[in-house]
């Protein structure tokens, strides 16, 4: 018996292969009728004998294209209406959209061969890509994703082209960037000042072997490239960029980042999925890599070639490059052509005419525990959505804290994590994220009846919310933000215990928070208890010169004379100045912020007196504890009671420290252990008090692997539930994750 039905299938069905796949399906089951794209997702009616019906429904549910995501599928019963062909027709725009979109995809392994095939046509050609890989997100104006409504729209298609573009069984088949030679865009090259020269990518080449920096336009956005193994061209990048320190990325084949680091089967998958991020691996070979590049540090950050220029150029320099975002300091990533600025960041500027509409930095991501950990989510992953388990009328949006910038959308059981903005402190970043908000607000037909913020006063990016006067506007704590991002991502509603170990954050006392524990669930999370206050001299100044901090925590051991002044006087007339704030308690703010422990440590360890880049003393201090051979040495703590609070005291700590006059990598391990050992007591306190046997371990201070691990394990040796973080940032890249998933909490808490 012939029936007809409709299929409505929404998610990330566009530009993914999904049409030609249901196509090619109904061939298979002998369906005839029709699909479409629309801004609603894809339509569908096929007809034909109910059994056929059935299977090919169970079929395209299982069998998806791989880098489909199917959100959401409904089926109903129509007429019939006797057709007797399945066709593709035109996309529709409905005016509502619900749609999603698939982000950038690294090259695929097809089109790499066809690219390196002498006899293929697109021999060599920068811009090849098919179905399966190639610009997606970056290059999107609106949805329905069709050619006109992207980048590539001032691109026509030359017929060899148009007839793989319009067949169904072909892999070009609606890939909306497809091209080649002689239709698509080109490559062009400038000089430094900003001439335009011939053989661009031959020119790029030249200048790379000769030492010198060259501007590489991806994907979504400008990279800086030069030879890794070259200190002279290294510490020329550094000039130039005016990066004093902080490690630079690489891009290098699977093969040559094996020479230098070690390489996990599941680290391997990583580097050569279609997300392709920046991997943190542990070094095993510096040999030969220019000794400016990390120094101190025990991983190195290496991408494998994502884009098909990557490739080509890789292939003729035969060697690791340095492959770091094009930016100015504290402004975000350059996506446009701003030739002038770009000039004044290399020798040579690699670029083409296909337009990025919008920025994505290349993604950030560890492996532990044999699963992805991420450190910075943007390009590969953004705009992929996470599913949340909440179902709200409300639309929220959520603006992340000043530092390493996010936003997310949430609404109808997902959030829609943006991209990594960057730090907020400059306009330039604080435009930028109001840029990549307005474009996800008019991609996905979206609009805020609730806007949500740091609680911090002084947050720059709060001002955003004057952009939607018809929103309510809620505050979240930032450590609680924390707490709520790993809620969200794991989709916790019942009660846990949240240990977010921080830099700083505004606390609802008014002190600056960043060593808290948290009793609660989404609707409702309390303080439980923090790390000792200590005293912050000079507010901020104090985590780019943490020198500052360790004199205060000297002088909250041994008082103002002996050790303490005697390292006042060695910092010069400026730390005699602010041991005498730190005696009057003036110019300064009590703290709980284990991030300034661990930069205090390093510094009365010998580590250095300043932070050149966020979090170095602490990289250093975790690259000198690995390594140490495992050991068992632990120093005292204390565990406190004040104003109903648990406070872990690490003073006796830290005194034990400055005093062991044994082997320092031994110490700094000694230091984790007994940091790990001092928060798993507060998780049993907690336990005890409240009966919960579930801990989440967050905040910035838990991208130190080695203190992740050694509280994991010492919390499932006390028969503890462990959460921690895989697909957002640790870090406050995940923070606008959870100040929307506890304003969705405190509403719906509320409501009820």
């Amino acid at each position: 018996m012939k029936k007809r039905s409709r299929i409505t299938i929404k998610g990330i069905v566009q530009g993914v292969g999904f049409r030609p796949f249901l196509y090619r399906s109904a061939h298979q089951f002998q369906l005839t009728g029709f699909v479409k794209n629309t801004s609603k997702g894809v339509i569908l009616e096929v007809e034909g004998e109910k059994q056929a019906l059935e299977d090919f429904n169970a079929y395209i549910i299982k069998n998806p294209p791989p880098l489909s995501l199917i959100e959401h599928h409904e089926t109903r019963e129509i007429p019939l209406e006797g057709s007797e062909r399945f066709h593709i027709v035109p996309s529709e725009d409905t005016g509502q959209n619900d749609l999603l979109v698939s982000p950038d995809i690294a090259i695929c392994a097809n089109c790499r061969d066809e690219m390196f095939d002498p006899q293929d046509r697109r021999h060599n050609y920068p811009f090849i890509n098919c179905t399966d890989c190639g610009p997606r997100f970056s290059i999107i104006n609106s949805l329905p994703y069709d050619r006109p409504k992207t980048t590539m729209e001032k691109f026509p298609m030359c017929p060899q082209c148009g007839k793989e573009y319009g067949d169904p069984y072909d892999r070009r088949y609606h890939a909306q960037p497809v091209s080649c030679y002689r239709c698509g865009p080109v490559l062009t090259g400038h000089g430094k000042e900003g001439e335009e020269t011939a053989n661009p990518l031959d020119k790029a080449i030249e200048h790379i072997q000769a030492n010198r920096i060259v501007a590489v336009k991806g994907l979504a956005g400008y990279h800086l490239a030069c030879r890794a193994l070259s200190q002279e061209a290294v510490v020329r990048l550094r000039e130039l960029k005016g990066r004093e320190t902080k490690p630079f990325a690489l891009m290098a084949t699977l093969e040559m980042i094996k020479q230098y680091a070690h390489v996990s089967p599941k680290e391997e998958a990583l580097l050569q999925s279609p997300a392709s991020p920046i991997l943190l691996l542990k070094c095993k070979n510096n040999d030969g890599i220019a000794p400016s590049l990390a120094p101190g540090l025990a991983n190195m950050g290496f991408m494998t070639p994502y884009t098909p220029l990557h490739f080509l150029i890789l292939e003729k320099i035969g060697e690791p490059l340095v492959m770091t975002s094009a930016n100015i300091t504290d402004e975000p990533i350059i996506y446009k052509d701003e030739i002038q600025s770009l000039s004044g960041l290399s020798d040579y500027i690699l670029s083409h005419d296909r337009e990025i509409n919008i920025f994505a930095d290349d993604s950030v991501a560890q492996v532990v525990n044999d699963k992805l950990y991420m450190v910075r989510r943007s390009r590969g992953f953004v705009p992929l959505p996470l599913k949340i388990p909440v179902q709200t009328p409300h639309t929220f949006l959520a603006l992340g804290p000043m530092m390493k910038t996010t936003f997310t959308f949430l609404y109808k059981g997902k959030a829609l994590v943006g991209q990594y903005i960057g730090d907020t402190d400059s306009p330039a970043t604080l435009e930028a994220e109001k840029k990549a908000v307005d474009h996800f607000r008019n991609l996905f037909s979206l609009e805020p009846t609730h806007v949500v913020m740091d609680a911090h006063p002084g947050y720059p990016n709060r001002e955003l919310a004057s952009q939607y006067p018809n929103a309510q506007v809620i505050e979240i704590q930032h450590h609680q933000a924390h707490v709520g991002a790993l809620m969200a991502e794991h989709g916790m509603l019942k009660p846990m215990i949240g240990i977010s170990m921080d830099g700083t954050g505004y606390g609802t006392d008014g002190n600056i928070w960043g060593g808290e524990v948290f009793v609660g669930d989404y609707k409702k999370l309390e303080r439980f208890g923090h790390l000792k206050y200590l005293f912050l001299p000079s507010g901020d100044k104090s985590a780019k010169e943490p020198w500052r901090f360790a004199l205060s925590v000297l002088h909250e051991l041994y008082g103002p004379e002996g050790k303490t002044l005697e390292f006042a006087r060695e910092m010069g007339i400026k730390g005699e100045q602010v041991l005498e704030t730190i005696k009057k308690r003036v110019a300064g703010i009590p703290t709980s912020s284990c991030g300034r422990v661990f930069d205090g440590v390093g510094v009365l360890m010998g580590l250095g007196k300043l932070n050149s880049f966020e979090g170095e003393l602490p990289m250093k201090l975790q690259a000198l504890a690995e390594s140490a051979p495992k050991g068992s040495k632990t120093y005292p703590y204390g565990l406190e009671n004040e104003k109903k609070l648990q406070i872990l005291n690490l003073m006796p700590m830290i005194r034990g420290i400055i005093e062991d006059r044994g082997d320092r990598a031994e110490i700094a391990r000694a230091f984790h252990t007994t940091l790990a050992k001092g928060l798993v007591k507060m998780a049993t306190k907690a336990r005890n008090e409240y009966n919960i046997e579930t801990v989440g371990l967050t905040g910035g201070v838990f991208q130190n692997t080695l203190l992740l691990e050694m509280t994991v394990d010492l919390l499932k040796q006390e028969d503890f539930s462990v959460l921690i973080h895989s697909q957002v940032p640790p870090n406050d890249g995940g923070i606008s994750l959870g100040q929307a998933f506890l304003a969705a909490g405190q509403l719906l808490n509320k409501e009820n």
